[in-house]
């Protein structure tokens, strides 16, 4: 579930940068804060609605889970330098 708390926003906010690519630099400034705004309201909401409605879950679980998914974000281009080409 961690790990899908860090994909689902990702994704919106890659989906939301994708739709502008060929907009002025204002236009793309302004859609880059939009979508990182709304990438950050989804992140809150989707841990409020785990925590609110999954009582099983451990959050230390959910929030290694999430960790490690940004991680991946991060280390991948470093790990694999072949792959921000």
């Amino acid at each position: 579930m961690g790990g899908c708390v860090c994909v689902i926003p990702n994704m919106y906010m890659a989906q939301k940068l994708m739709a502008k690519r060929s907009a002025d630099a204002d236009t793309l400034k302004n859609s880059l804060y939009a979508a990182e705004f709304g990438k950050i309201i989804i992140t809150m909401a989707l841990f409020a609605a785990i925590f609110a409605t999954q009582t099983w879950v451990s959050p230390v679980a959910l929030l290694a889970g999430y960790i490690v998914a940004q991680l991946t974000h991060w280390l991948t281009p470093a790990l694999l330098p072949g792959f921000a080409k």
